[in-house]
Formats: structure tokens, C-alpha cells, sequence
């Protein structure tokens, strides 16, 4: 067995991204609803599809653009997914994007791609992703799967609440360098624990805290407005 190559982590913005998966099986699937959720645009290439898949041609979410693959349908292609049961047709796949310089992810031989996809943990904003490059995807869900209490939903919230307070002290026209030890002591503070219990309980834990760091430039008003929008978007 020849050595694992390194792979380069990577998140993608897929918004306006015209994504080719070939297959329309339970795998093709699996890499659709991924791509649909981060707003890619999906073209399908497939003999059949799985009722959901059908579900979502019917509805124009996503095109059915051929039964079978040729190597025209990666014009005005960005990024393609080899999702069939057929290792060869997987290969001819992603050696055609190779020759046009495409990333092309194998499902049957993930190293023949040029890009393998991780096993990822969501939150909200959080994403862990876990990836064993390749070698052992079954693995990296069991690593993935390991980090679902360590990192509940409760996180949503947090990433919320910390987004907004960072806008606040950008807002506050100071130098680079005292907004970077604010953010780095804020996000020190134990506000995960403080919000836990009831709304208002959590609320005032969370000014006080912040507030003893970030004064004078932020106030209680602006904190206890910064916690309501965000316990108004994450509830």
C-alpha cells in the first residue's frame, strides 16, 4: 500500500457554484443534499435516481441534465463529484477533470480524486471537520461522532453571541492591536457556562463578564442588546 498523500484543509463557499455529480444512487444523494445545504447549484448525470433525487429534479432544485456521462458535461463545470458504483466509469470521470484542471471527488477511490470530503460536525457557524484522508471514511465518522457532546447546540448560540460582540468592538474604531487582545481575552471568558440556565440569568452573567473587559468602550446597554438578537436568531 503506497503512503497517504497530504491533503490541504479547505472550507469552500459553494454559492453559485454549478457542482456535476455523476450518480444518482444513495451516494450521489448523500453528496447532493451537502451541496444543496451550502447553496451550490447541482447538475445530475444518471440512469436513474433515488425518489428523493426525483423528489428535488421535479421540484427544479436540482437538473437531470443527462443518463449517461460524457466528458462535454463538464463544461461550465466547477467542481465534480464521481458518485457511481462503477470504479471505471469513477476513473474516466476523474481523469477527464483532471485534463481540464477541475477538482473531482471519487467516491469508490477517494485517493484517484483531488479532493476527498470530511465528515463534518455542524453547529450553526461551527463546522469540525474530521477527515482520515481518505484511508478510513467509516473511521472518521466514529471520530466525528466522538465530538457530538463535546460540542452540543448549544455552540450555535456561542458562535452567535461571539460574532456579534467582535462587530461591536470593530464598530468601536479602535487599533488593530487592542482589538485583537479584546477578542483574545473575550474569548477567554467562560461564556458558554454563563449562558447556560435561564434567558435573563444568562444575559446578565454575560454583560457583566464582557462588560468588565470592554469598558469603556462598549456599555450595558450595547451588551444587553447584543445578547438579544442573538437569543432572538438562535431560539
Amino acid at each position: 500500500m503506497k503512503p497517504s498523500k497530504p491533503y490541504y484543509p479547505l472550507f469552500l463557499s459553494l454559492e453559485g457554484r454549478v457542482c456535476l455529480v455523476v450518480g444518482g444512487g444513495r451516494v450521489g444523494e448523500r453528496k447532493i443534499r451537502r451541496i444543496l445545504e451550502c447553496g451550490g447549484e447541482v447538475r445530475i448525470v444518471a440512469r436513474e435516481l433515488t425518489p428523493w433525487l426525483e423528489v428535488q429534479r421535479r421540484e427544479k432544485r436540482v437538473a437531470h441534465v443527462d443518463l449517461q456521462y460524457g466528458e462535454e458535461h463538464l463544461r461550465g463545470v466547477d467542481l465534480v463529484f464521481a458518485a457511481t458504483s462503477d470504479n471505471d466509469l469513477n476513473r474516466r470521470v476523474a481523469e477527464d477533470a483532471r485534463s481540464r484542471r477541475l477538482w473531482c471527488n471519487m467516491a469508490t477511490d477517494p485517493e484517484t480524486g483531488s479532493f476527498v470530503v470530511p465528515s463534518v460536525l455542524r453547529r450553526g457557524p461551527l463546522a469540525v471537520a474530521v477527515s482520515t484522508s481518505g484511508l478510513s471514511p467509516a473511521l472518521a465518522r466514529k471520530i466525528r461522532e466522538s465530538l457530538e457532546d463535546r460540542f452540543g447546540p448549544e455552540w450555535k448560540a456561542y458562535l452567535e453571541l461571539m460574532g456579534r460582540l467582535r462587530a461591536l468592538v470593530q464598530s468601536k474604531g479602535l487599533d488593530t492591536r487592542e482589538n485583537q487582545r479584546l477578542f483574545r481575552e473575550i474569548s477567554g471568558l467562560s461564556l458558554l457556562r454563563h449562558m447556560e440556565g435561564m434567558e435573563e440569568e444568562g444575559k446578565n452573567r454575560v454583560v457583566e463578564a464582557v462588560h468588565r473587559l470592554a469598558h469603556p468602550w462598549v456599555s450595558k446597554e450595547e451588551l444587553s442588546l447584543v445578547w438579544s438578537e442573538t437569543w432572538k436568531t438562535c431560539s
